[in-house]
């Protein structure tokens, strides 16, 4: 019983993403906060030079505008940042209590990963102004893989400095 403090933090978080989730785009809205305080025109130069399709349309600051188009590139980081964290708290859980190859634990978490990836962006449809997308949920998915391959990769290098040390003991 004991192990299952460690979804806790898994749990709060996904409710924190469920949260901005079900708020409408409006109520989201970054621009005007982007426009006053940030000085978006010494970025105007370098994001210029950016142009991709993205949901059927073409994304660029001479399509979207500055202000738009930065926001963009913001909610779409976030969609990364979230679920890398997102996929962080879930393979500890996992560790916790899977007691099991490695492969099964990174199979657990990114199948979990994925599942309120999908979830979320399902969540999303009852929102005002907003609409489930599954390129959301492909961003959402490689900011989890990047998360799972950052664990191993500190993993990794806290066994390594548990043998050199002499120490024995199951990392987190």
């Amino acid at each position: 019983m004991k192990e299952l403090k460690w979804w806790g933090l898994p749990l709060v978080w996904v409710g924190v993403i469920f949260g901005f989730s079900s708020q409408s785009a409006d109520e989201q809205e970054m621009e005007p906060f982007l426009s006053q305080y940030l000085p978006l025109e010494t970025l105007r130069p370098f994001l210029e030079k950016i142009e991709f399709t993205y949901y059927h349309s073409t994304r660029s600051v001479e399509v979207m505008g500055l202000e738009p188009f930065v926001e963009f590139l913001i909610r779409k980081l976030a969609h990364f940042g979230v679920y890398f964290i997102l996929a962080l708290l879930i393979y500890v859980a996992v560790l916790k209590i899977l007691d099991s190859k490695r492969f099964i634990q990174i199979a657990m978490t990114y199948f979990l990963l994925i599942h309120f990836a999908i979830s979320d962006e399902l969540s999303q449809s009852f929102s005002p102004g907003r609409t489930p997308y599954y390129g959301d949920v492909a961003i959402d998915a490689f900011g989890g893989l990047v998360g799972i391959f950052v664990a191993l990769f500190f993993l990794y290098f806290k066994k390594k400095d548990y043998r050199s040390s002499g120490v024995h003991s199951r990392a987190f």
